[in-house]
């Protein structure tokens, strides 16, 4: 179980620097520092992204 433990706790990670991006984000628009077409282009490129890997069918290196 401490694999199950350490990916519960990367998920809470991730899900609270999710949450503070989203925060200055809106602050940053509010404030006029940014447009929603700026922040569009900077999220847009991560928003996309989904990798998994299956070990089964990888091929060792050496």
């Amino acid at each position: 179980m401490k694999g199950v433990r350490n990916e519960k706790g990367l998920f809470e990670r991730r899900s609270a620097e999710k949450r503070k991006s989203r925060k200055a984000d809106a602050r940053a628009l509010a404030l006029g520092k940014k447009s929603r077409g700026q922040l569009r282009l900077e999220n847009g490129l991560f928003s996309g992204v989904r990798v998994r890997l299956v070990l089964e069918k990888a091929k060792a290196l050496c």
